[in-house]
């Protein structure tokens, strides 16, 4: 069921078992994975069902440091979150990004990978993307097995939701509409997060429309699926009982926030380009897309101290060329464009009708993507960041249309990132140099010492921290349950309460995350479920006031 607090009433107070606040790509697997276990659950959602400016602008935060694209540009409050623009790639974290091994600078985490790992298959069915061939035996299809050095490069693939698939608003977000369990609340701007005059437990949160109306939203446990930057603001903002905010006893939310650093470190022209072809073009395996991460082995990292990273090939096609076309239209259905969009993309396609064909001919004959040779190939060096609690997310005197203070992104990147780009980038070079993938045009930035690289580098879109997962509460916000220390029903599922970065795209492991999460709530919500006010999970309404828009959908 859909309501929309635009059309609902000045008043009114909505109860259930669980209430997820933020309905993007944890909420919505959140609320599915509930709903289907019989849970009654509330789902609000800050924006509509597409992409409204007045939703962006709420996301608007102020910068201290060095500029974070990714606040801006990466972010979308609407119905499906990210997954709206997303790529759709799925990568897990390896062992070790767990539990480091001593010698590396990586952070470690309260959980293990096997704790994750019925849950990252889980993720990948919800998604469309089975367990295909293994990395070993795409390895041995390409014959690089021989070539690879234990002791420096693993070579490992990610898999590519297709893009039909990857807006989860029209997957996920479906099943969550049409379940007798699930209420999704769109235009639900939670401002304050409301505790026991006790401080002991959440009471309820609170939202507004975009006409500054309140609803009150009660429940036995909540979710913060909110995001990094917001999940991180909303608890420094909810200040009635808790002067620092909520779970910041220890002044840890909002510290150690960090995103992975991605260097145009070489171009990869000529000779190399076509050996690249040859190898590492992206391959089709049962009409799932792989690409090849090159990580950097755990005995090199160990050898020379280095933090989690990886190399891998970014291909661009020229506007204009049909395999272009092709994925503007692709992600203008994931984005979910209306028919003129749509139709003004296909009425370009005709133009590059000999590249369409020679892509459709190479994904069906040969199991590949195709590369034009108009595209250009870059070697990207992504590396986590070394997490420092003077990188964060604080609260700026300025305060945004709904009355909420806006956030300060305090982001930099150091000198641990830059070592750690140079020497692994040595290392890679003399891999690829083996396999004929040479010679490389690197950036010499990359070697020079000071701040001339970082006109190379940006963010990759991964706000991790601000709300970091441990044991020790005074040294990280929520438990491994992922639990606010001294809040028992306040929950936060986002790549907040990452420890660390790793190497790889982290949304694979926040979705893990969110489903082990599930699991640990279905059990808390285990029969018979009690209501906190009158055993009644409908809305409570002023009388006479229940419009016929609160049952559509």
């Amino acid at each position: 069921m859909q309501i929309d607090l635009e059309t609902a009433p000045e008043q009114g107070t909505f109860e259930s078992h669980v209430c997820i606040v933020g309905a993007g790509i944890a909420g919505l697997l959140l609320a599915r994975h509930l709903g289907s276990h019989g849970i009654d659950t509330h789902l609000l959602e800050a924006g509509g069902r597409d992409l409204e400016p007045r939703s962006q602008e709420i996301y608007a935060v102020q910068m201290d440091g060095t500029y974070y694209a990714g606040a801006t540009e990466g972010r979308f409050r609407a119905f499906g979150g990210s997954s709206t623009r997303w790529g759709g790639q799925l990568l897990a974290y390896t062992p070790d990004i767990f539990r480091p091994i001593a010698g590396t600078p990586s952070a470690a985490w309260p959980i293990t990978a096997a704790d994750l790992q019925p849950y990252y298959a889980e993720a990948q069915r919800v998604v469309y993307v089975p367990h295909q061939s293994s990395d070993e035996e795409l390895l041995q299809c390409l014959g690089l097995t021989e070539h690879l050095g234990a002791n420096e490069i693993n070579v490992r693939f990610s898999r590519w939701i297709p893009f039909s698939k990857r807006n989860l608003a029209k997957t996920v977000g479906m099943e969550c509409l049409h379940s007798r369990r699930v209420t999704v609340f769109m235009h639900a701007n939670v401002t304050s997060i409301e505790l026991s005059k006790t401080g002991g437990h959440v009471e309820s949160v609170v939202a507004k429309n975009y006409a500054g109306k309140t609803y009150t939203f009660r429940a036995r446990h909540f979710v913060l699926c909110t995001g990094t930057i917001e999940s991180s603001r909303l608890l420094l903002a909810s200040r009635t009982v808790r002067p620092d905010g909520i779970g910041n006893e220890t002044h840890n939310v909002g510290r150690y926030f960090h995103d992975h650093v991605s260097v145009a470190a070489a171009a990869v022209e000529g000779v190399a380009k076509r050996k690249f072809a040859k190898l590492f073009a992206p391959r089709l395996v049962s009409g799932i897309l792989h690409t090849p991460k090159l990580e950097a082995a755990v005995p090199l990292r160990r050898k020379k101290n280095l933090l989690a990273v990886m190399a891998h090939f970014a291909i661009e096609e020229p506007e204009g060329s049909g395999i272009a076309g092709i994925r503007n239209l692709l992600q203008g259905i994931q984005r979910d464009q209306n028919l003129e969009q749509l139709g003004r993309t296909i009425l370009a396609l005709p133009a590059s009708s000999g590249e369409i064909a020679r892509l459709l001919w190479s994904a069906h004959v040969h199991k590949r993507r195709a590369i034009s040779s108009r595209a250009t190939v870059t070697l990207r060096i992504d590396c986590e960041q070394l997490p420092k609690p003077e990188n964060r997310i604080r609260l700026s005197a300025a305060r945004d249309k709904l009355g909420m203070p806006q956030a300060i992104v305090d982001w930099r990147i150091s000198e641990d990132e830059h070592r750690t780009v140079r020497v692994f980038a040595e290392i890679v070079d003399s891999f690829l140099s083996r396999l004929g993938i040479c010679p490389l045009a690197w950036r010499p930035e990359i070697w020079e010492p000071g701040n001339s690289w970082l006109h190379l580098t940006r963010d990759t879109y991964h706000p991790i921290g601000g709300t970091r997962m441990g044991t020790d509460p005074h040294a990280s916000v929520v438990e491994p349950n992922l639990k606010v220390h001294g809040v028992p029903n306040l929950f936060v599922a986002s790549c907040s309460v990452f420890p660390s970065g790793g190497s790889s795209n982290p949304t694979l492991t926040l979705m893990a995350l969110t489903l082990r999460l599930g699991a640990h709530l279905a059990a808390l919500c285990s029969p018979p479920w009690t209501s906190l006010l009158s055993g009644s999970t409908k809305a409570v309404l002023p009388d006479s006031q229940v419009p016929a828009e609160l049952s559509v959908d």
